[in-house]
């Protein structure tokens, strides 16, 4: 599990200068991601609270301050394991896979209600986290939860044109990769199946990931 511990920016700082020391120079620096986050506060008013729309690992390990949290609803997006990770989940060798969203379909997940007095220093660690190489942009969208009521929050949309992303791999080298990847931050596959028991703990079913969890299963001969 994820610390907020680990998400200041002296440590993130140092992922960052290790990473590029190993090659992967799009690594963002601190000035880069607080000016990620400051151009993503523009659309946030001072004095109200702010909500997060969590569709991977955020879901069960947010790592952030929160006062509230409901299923939510975002349409126009699906969730999609489409960028190399060859640190985290993986190596240079065997690069892991992880999730963003991309345009097109729905996507269900969790949604995140920050206080306002908290809104920018948990935007901050959250921002650290998520723009470590900049293959997000940080988009706000309308989240609809179990009620009807339609939240304003902000997410992490895949960016195409970045180094890692791979989106048009087929299904079999994606179970491949995630069957089998494995990083200082554990093996891909378990990023995997804790994401498809936390949508089954919302009601969820997301035949993208049923049918990937069914693969890796397949080529792990049923074990996790």
């Amino acid at each position: 599990m994820l610390k907020r511990e680990e998400l200041t920016p002296e440590r993130v700082d140092q992922i960052a200068s290790e990473a590029k020391a190993a090659g992967f120079d799009y690594f963002l620096s601190r000035a880069e991601r607080e000016q990620r986050l400051a151009e993503a506060l523009i659309r946030w008013k001072p004095g109200t609270d702010a909500w997060v729309f969590a569709y991977g690992s955020l879901m069960w390990n947010p790592a952030f301050h929160f006062v509230e949290r409901r299923p939510g609803r975002l349409e126009g997006y699906r969730r999609s394991f489409c960028f190399w990770t060859p640190l985290g989940r993986g190596t240079p060798e065997k690069p892991g896979l992880m999730l963003a969203i991309e345009k097109g379909g729905v996507c269900d997940g969790m949604a995140y209600r920050v206080a306002a007095s908290e809104v920018e220093t948990e935007l901050s660690i959250l921002f650290n986290r998520e723009m470590l190489s900049g293959i997000y942009d940080a988009v706000w969208v309308d989240v609809t939860d179990p009620g009807g009521q339609r939240l304003s929050a902000v997410t992490f949309v895949i960016n195409p044109g970045h180094p890692q992303y791979c989106g048009r791999l087929d299904m079999d080298r994606k179970a491949d990769h995630i069957a089998h990847a494995e990083g200082r931050r554990g093996t891909c596959r378990a990023y995997l199946f804790e994401t498809a028991d936390q949508l089954r703990d919302l009601g969820v079913r997301d035949p993208y990931i049923d049918s990937l969890e069914t693969e890796v299963l397949r080529l792990r001969g049923g074990k996790r």
